[in-house]
């Protein structure tokens, strides 16, 4: 196999995670379960998997200052691609796909998310070695399954017969869980020409302009007949919602964790939160509560249960929605 490059998709905003996660400072950003990004963790995560001359980022031009002083510390400036607009994973893969209209069609690429949590590096580099294999022996596009912890309807699923279904509702996803259904983790990988070959498959005259925003799971992984997918061996999950991260925290005797290092709190008779707090000299106490996610920004306070913190996404539809209250999540709009 020759050599394999990696992308990082660095277009998201998170809305899960508001209100930490905006839009001027979306979710891969920020500091989780880390004192570095996470966009930060994933490019130190692959310099132990590759050379930095084999690893790239796609990423619209809204965050482009924050992230290229990140990236600078890792690899090189030209290997910043910017997105001509903001059109979900299909488009910025397609985009990026032209980027390397140079490179050999049997190149093999992994597009990767800028904003997960993937431990033990050994494991990871092995699978994705692993899927780079697959995706030239196949000439397919190769994915990566992860072991589902819960019905989650923030995930895409990866169904035994390899056939996908992109966020189904509850219900759904814990039927498929029952048939043997991985979480979908989002990692794509295969050839250039295979990547260019599917596109021209589902949109016959590709055209980044005229093209609708799809994530790249709609427009190609439920469509296409041409994917394998391999089970994850790594420790892996989204932390896309106070939930997830509250499960990768340590937390205290009482089973509360804090997000922010800087975050103070007392409780009584109070158990199994997540807390928040940017202000060093706000003291936050907790009375007889428990399951709750406790996030207070400067601008707004979130509170939500750990277990349906999921929700918070239809909670940023209705700001997003509100002209009045669209600047709370849209906080940099020119």
């Amino acid at each position: 196999m020759e050599e394999q490059i990696f992308v990082i998709l660095c277009g998201g905003t998170g809305p899960r995670l508001w209100p930490l996660s905006t839009t001027s400072h979306p979710k891969q950003l920020l500091p989780i379960l880390s004192d570095k990004s996470l966009l930060e963790q994933t490019i130190s995560r692959l310099t132990k998997v590759t050379n930095s001359k084999n690893i790239f980022i796609t990423a619209s031009n809204r965050n482009i200052n924050q992230i290229t002083k990140i990236a600078k510390k890792f690899i090189s400036l030209d290997h910043i691609f910017i997105e001509p607009d903001k059109k979900n994973t299909a488009m910025a893969i397609y985009f990026t796909l032209s980027q390397f209209s140079n490179l050999d069609p049997d190149t093999v690429v992994s597009f990767l998310p800028s904003d997960h949590f993937i431990t033990p590096i050994n494991k990871f580099k092995s699978d994705l070695q692993k899927v780079g294999q697959i995706a030239v022996d196949n000439k397919s596009i190769v994915t990566i399954g992860i072991h589902p912890t819960s019905p989650n309807p923030s995930f895409g699923y990866i169904l035994k017969n390899k056939k996908f279904v992109e966020k189904p509702n509850k219900i759904q996803a814990l039927k498929h869980i029952i048939n043997g259904a991985l979480w979908n983790s989002g990692i794509y990988t295969a050839t250039i020409g295979t990547f260019l070959s599917e596109f021209i498959k589902y949109f016959p005259k590709p055209n980044y302009q005229k093209s609708k925003p799809l994530s790249f799971d709609k427009a190609i992984s439920e469509k296409t007949k041409n994917i394998d997918f391999i089970k994850a061996s790594f420790d892996w999950s989204d932390v896309g919602e106070w939930g997830s991260i509250y499960n990768k925290s340590k937390p205290d005797l009482q089973h509360l964790t804090i997000v922010n290092s800087q975050t103070k709190y007392l409780s009584q008779n109070s158990h199994h939160c997540l807390i928040s707090s940017e202000n060093p000299n706000k003291l936050i106490g907790l009375v007889a509560v428990s399951n709750l996610a406790i996030i207070d920004t400067p601008n707004a306070l979130l509170i939500s249960t750990l277990d349906q913190s999921s929700q918070v996404r239809d909670l940023i539809i209705k700001i997003v929605n509100n002209p009045k209250l669209k600047h709370y999540f849209v906080d940099d709009e020119k």
